[in-house]
């Protein structure tokens, strides 16, 4: 019954260190029905039919070898979107939510100034902000991603979910490149940025992370800032007086974070906590 296989595979998950919901979530994904439906199914000793046992069973064997869930089923919520993931690129997680949130409030707020404004999504990733954004907000995007094997998964995300964002493969360090879809000196409303932040020496905890999280979309020099501080240049080159620039960061680099802005020209800045309580996004006014 589905009871006892959700049963027996929370168990094996426990003892991998993994607690949750995991199981329930695996079995509805190898069943195609949602989380609800296989709730029912655990409350009326209902029974899967073999092959739905068969992918659960592989699946739970796979996240016991902390695998992430993404992975193994291929997609990941953010927002009110489903984003495809899996090797090669950085799974969106929920904190990321507080940098589209800062970047939509300035746009709605400052939109009789900036008009529908261009956006900027600096290592855009699997394309989770972009999108977000440019469904949300209803403004040009454009996402960059330098990355061969995270561009493969943002533009498969782009074209289904926000096909008129514009993607582009290069880095976000090359002018010329940038100026070829439009983005020039003062031409920004916003730049946004889920960059890599992590000290090199500074190892993540989680398995999932460590193991499984492209090593460019962590790792950023001594302090984890140095790519930040190249974003900072770039934004002071490109986005508008009034504009926003706005990155996720580690909780202990909000006030470096700060700094850099303000030494940059930008104003303003302020620092916004994730639901954990943690200072997480960091934004300036141009």
């Amino acid at each position: 019954m589905v009871a006892d296989l959700v049963r027996d595979a929370r168990s094996r998950l426990g003892l991998a260190g993994i607690d949750g919901p995991d199981a329930e979530l695996l079995a509805a994904w190898a069943a195609g029905s949602s989380l609800g439906e296989v709730r029912v199914d655990m409350a009326m000793g209902r029974s899967f039919e073999a092959d739905a046992v068969a992918r659960f069973l592989t699946a739970v064997a796979r996240r016991e070898g902390r695998e992430p869930l993404q992975h193994i089923t291929g997609s990941a919520p953010f927002r009110h979107v489903e984003l495809r993931v899996g090797p090669g690129v950085f799974t969106p997680r929920p904190e990321t939510e507080v940098l589209v949130d800062v970047a939509l409030e300035h746009l709605r707020r400052h939109r009789p100034e900036l008009g529908s404004g261009l956006v900027l999504d600096v290592g855009t990733g699997s394309g989770a902000v972009a999108i977000t954004i440019a469904r949300e907000a209803d403004v040009p995007v454009v996402a960059v991603e330098q990355s061969p094997a995270a561009y493969v998964w943002a533009r498969r995300n782009i074209a289904e979910l926000a096909p008129a964002t514009v993607l582009l493969h290069a880095d976000a360090r090359d002018a010329a490149a940038l100026a070829a879809v439009g983005v020039e000196p003062g031409s920004l409303a916003a730049l946004v940025s889920n960059p890599p932040y992590v000290p090199h020496a500074s190892v993540p905890a989680d398995h999932e992370v460590r193991w499984f999280d492209p090593a460019t979309a962590l790792y950023s020099g001594a302090d984890g800032l140095d790519f930040i501080r190249d974003l900072v240049s770039i934004a002071a080159d490109l986005v508008r007086p009034g504009g926003l620039v706005a990155v996720e960061h580690a909780e202990q680099q909000a006030a470096d974070v700060r700094e850099l802005l303000a030494d940059a020209g930008f104003r303003d800045a302020f620092t916004r906590r994730d639901l954990a309580g943690r200072d997480r996004v960091t934004g300036a006014i141009r």
